[in-house]
């Protein structure tokens, strides 16, 4: 990037409150913060804590980093004793359960005006990640998705000269990267679809692998629970959403059948593959492996909309024992809002996050970079959120899809078992939520 770029980057930040004008003007207080930011990413979220406590005389940040399951097992403990830290981070996955329970706050418009969050510079659903029945539990700090990375060597080799972005643009794409040992190519008579050389795209069984599933699903019009949160992932969008990514194996022939994700990676990175549809966290690896390849975001090959899997974390104030300090509440509401400014968020990114606002993406850094090729969409990207069950939902979900995908079961017997078993965990979990 060059001196101009950085300089105009940095105006641009400082513009939309990259520099972050203080809120809270009350006594000094100190402050816990708990989060999992406990590999690579953690001496990112040192230094950006450093640089808050340097920049905030009044207000001191003590963090602890520990893995996320053991939050997960002392957040309600810690509340319900009333020694809860005082900001703490939830991921995507556990933020409804822990909101439902009662063990976090909702954060008022009130609260979040004075502090100078604005909703609207986050992504959408993003920032609805952490809401629940109409109230606000979190602020994004954090975002990975499910994207598509392909080889642009073996396309080339293929003559596929456009990354699909279409249900029938991406089974013709797969269908010209697909070819036997024989070099007949998936369609043509004679094709071997048990005996393959190269293949168009990456699907396996495990729980990312299912995440195209729902990607396709979202895009259909479906979705994983009804208006009641009653597990909902067998209606008739989300049986032919499904069915077309089974075809692909069982029908087409171009992907691999019963696959694991560690051997899809394998051999996208040997260049047997052309789309390998996973999470971006394996950008720097490609990236370290100096491969010809770019992302982009996962095709649609749904009828309604966009759509993608996402993760994020969230920070959020825990409910707090009677009689809790005022002025620490007003305190992490400013360290939430600094936190979550452009300028930190591109810090952040350092750390393999994805840009949490439009602000923060369109950013010069970016250019160039094969991660920017799903930036346009990332107002596209939905969490497996607003249910409190997720466990109930998204293990038997998980199993319908390696299921389907196997050819164990049909696609809709599948999803309708799926559903089921699905529905009797919701049934006993809603007993703990009474």
């Amino acid at each position: 990037m060059t001196h101009s770029l950085r300089r105009t980057s940095l105006l641009a930040l400082l513009v939309l409150g990259g520099a972050g004008a203080q809120t809270y003007s009350g006594p000094k207080v100190q402050l816990t913060f708990l989060h999992g930011f406990t590999g690579a990413d953690r001496p990112v979220m040192e230094r950006l804590i450093a640089q808050f406590n340097s920049a905030h005389p009044n207000i001191q940040v003590r963090a602890q980093a520990q893995p996320w399951g053991t939050t997960w097992q002392q957040l309600p403990s810690l509340v319900a004793s009333g020694r809860a830290p005082d900001v703490v981070v939830i991921n995507e996955d556990q933020i409804t359960q822990f909101i439902a329970r009662g063990a976090v706050s909702p954060l008022t418009d009130a609260e979040l005006k004075a502090a100078a969050i604005n909703k609207a510079r986050f992504y959408g659903p993003l920032f609805k990640t952490a809401d629940y029945e109409g109230k606000s539990y979190g602020v994004p700090i954090s975002s990975v998705a499910y994207v598509m990375f392909y080889n642009k060597d073996l396309m080339n080799k293929m003559g596929i000269t456009k990354v699909p972005t279409t249900r029938a643009e991406f089974l013709k794409a797969a269908q010209q990267c697909t070819a036997d040992k024989s070099g007949k190519k998936a369609g043509q008579a004679g094709f071997d679809k048990a005996n393959l050389d190269t293949w168009g795209v990456s699907l396996y069984n495990n729980w990312v692998g299912s995440r195209m599933a729902y990607a396709a699903i979202l895009q259909n019009g479906g979705s994983l629970v009804d208006k009641n949160l009653n597990a909902n992932f067998n209606t008739p969008q989300a049986v032919e959403a499904v069915q077309f990514l089974v075809d692909l194996v069982q029908k087409h022939g171009v992907a691999r059948p019963n696959s694991t994700e560690e051997a899809e990676l394998a051999a996208f990175s040997q260049g047997k593959v052309c789309f390998f549809p996973s999470g971006q966290w394996y950008t720097d690896r490609f990236e370290q492996q100096k491969m010809n390849f770019g992302v982009a975001f996962v095709p649609r090959v749904g009828s309604q909309k966009d759509a993608a899997w996402g993760g994020s974390s969230h920070l959020t104030l825990p409910k707090q024992r009677a009689g809790y300090d005022a002025n620490k509440r007003r305190a992490a509401l400013e360290f939430i809002n600094w936190m979550t400014l452009p300028a930190q968020n591109l810090t952040w990114t350092e750390a393999g996050s994805l840009p949490t606002m439009p602000a923060v993406a369109s950013n010069p850094k970016f250019a160039g970079r094969p991660i920017a090729g799903i930036f346009p969409k990332l107002g596209s990207i939905y969490a497996t959120s607003g249910f409190p069950w997720s466990g109930q939902v998204l293990g038997p979900f998980d199993n319908a899809w390696a299921n389907a995908y196997s050819g164990k079961q049909s696609v809709k017997a599948a999803l309708d078992a799926g559903v089921s078993e699905s529905n009797k965990q919701i049934q006993q979990a809603r007993k703990s939520f009474q």
